[in-house]
């Protein structure tokens, strides 16, 4: 089966592509607005950081329009094979020499100048493989025996996140496994079970490092310690009420001056509150919110088509990660959550993360191709395709 139908549109949904291009461009100012002062004191060259993420940003869309091209079905035999390869780039990176540490967290592939995390290439793999394998077997999901194998490899890949020190990743990709399953059919009651042991896991992991300790008390009191676990928080909140309604204007805030660490990266937001105001930071959240309305919608219109459902999950997946990550990174910013080393999506400094995500993005694209899409923004059509999978 081609993803498209060739009695419809054979382009992507406008939507989709012009809420992608607004928040590239928008993170690719706000970069340069958050950085120049850093990468000139740094590297002598203010657009340093700019350019770099210029560049990702053209690999990435490269990246991105052959995703849109190819037929997705005949990728799916490649998504065992592909599960395999993300796990054992995922255990290569643990290995004291080979994977590079920076901030105490051995995270990434240093290929000569350029370094990337393979936890962004396994969040696509993942989604890949749970969508095509939860469509095979999804006569299995009506017994608790066929939610197991997909615990277990959850829990492997927490395993290895873990060891990574990217407690915020595992979470994430805990939260879109779970997605995928209640989407796929799983009734809601069989979660209580795994929910049961993986709360008690969550508290462990967090309770046996001080590092994650300090940034659960940071996080629910940062001026007990202002210099230290707290201070990346208070700065964060400073730079968000200084912005006020309007902001103290483009490229005019205080806090990028060495006050917020790396403020081109995981808070970049807070800078975007700061220099554009709560008008600004607002349409940032409403933009994510109408992205994520948009991509769930494809996902069931995906869904309803005739053996749509690998095609329904894929869209849900990777909408459920963009929307995941969005949500975790702007709840840290706001203090509403505690600090995880998680960027903002399609916004944020970080060569990996731009461009699986445009990657991740040209698949959504992919599977908008030849849809019959309303042109109102929210969904309004039921997961029908799912829930007949149950």
């Amino acid at each position: 089966m081609r993803n498209g139908d060739k009695s419809t549109s054979s382009h992507p949904d406008f939507f989709l592509c012009a809420l992608t291009l607004v928040l590239v461009m928008t993170g690719l100012i706000m970069i340069y607005s958050a950085s120049a002062i850093l990468a000139h004191d740094r590297y002598g060259n203010s657009y340093y950081f700019f350019m770099r993420q210029l560049i990702w940003v053209m690999v990435g869309s490269l990246g991105m329009y052959v995703a849109s091209k190819v037929d997705l079905e005949s990728l799916r035999a490649l998504a065992i094979p592909a599960l395999f390869v993300g796990l054992f780039l995922m255990t290569l990176v643990c290995i004291p020499g080979i994977g590079r540490t920076v901030g105490g967290a051995q995270r990434w592939f240093r290929l000569g100048p350029l370094s990337f995390q393979p936890s962004e290439i396994m969040k696509i793999i993942l989604v890949f493989y749970l969508a095509d394998s939860l469509e095979r077997r999804k006569q299995t999901l009506v017994n608790f025996s066929g939610l197991m194998p997909y615990l277990v490899l959850l829990g492997i890949t927490m395993v290895l996140l873990e060891k990574q020190h990217d407690f915020g990743t595992a979470v994430l990709l805990a939260l879109v496994t779970i997605l995928l399953l209640f989407l796929a059919g799983i009734q809601w009651t069989y979660f209580l079970v795994p929910l049961s042991v993986l709360i008690p896991v969550f508290i462990f992991l967090v309770e046996s490092a001080s590092y994650r300790m300090k940034r659960i008390t940071a996080f629910l009191n940062p001026w007990d310690d202002p210099q230290g676990a707290g201070f990346q928080l208070i700065q964060s909140l400073i730079a968000v009420g200084n912005g006020g309604p309007l902001g103290v204007g483009l490229s005019n805030s205080s806090q990028k001056l060495f006050y917020l660490p790396a403020p081109h990266t995981d808070f970049i937001f807070a800078i975007i509150a700061e220099e554009l105001g709560l008008v600004g930071a607002g349409t940032i959240v409403f933009l994510f919110l109408v992205f994520i309305l948009r991509g769930f919608k494809v996902a069931s219109q995906a869904s309803q088509r005739e053996n749509g459902l690998f095609l329904g999950l894929l869209a849900s997946g990777i909408t459920g990660l963009i929307g995941f990550q969005a949500l975790v990174n702007l709840g840290v910013v706001t203090g509403l959550l505690p600090t995880k080393g998680i960027p903002l999506p399609l916004i944020s400094y970080g060569g990996s993360s731009m461009v699986f995500t445009l990657v991740s993005l040209g698949v959504l694209f992919n599977i908008s191709r030849g849809l019959r899409l309303p042109t109102s923004v929210a969904p309004t059509a039921s997961f029908a395709g799912f829930e007949s999978a149950g």
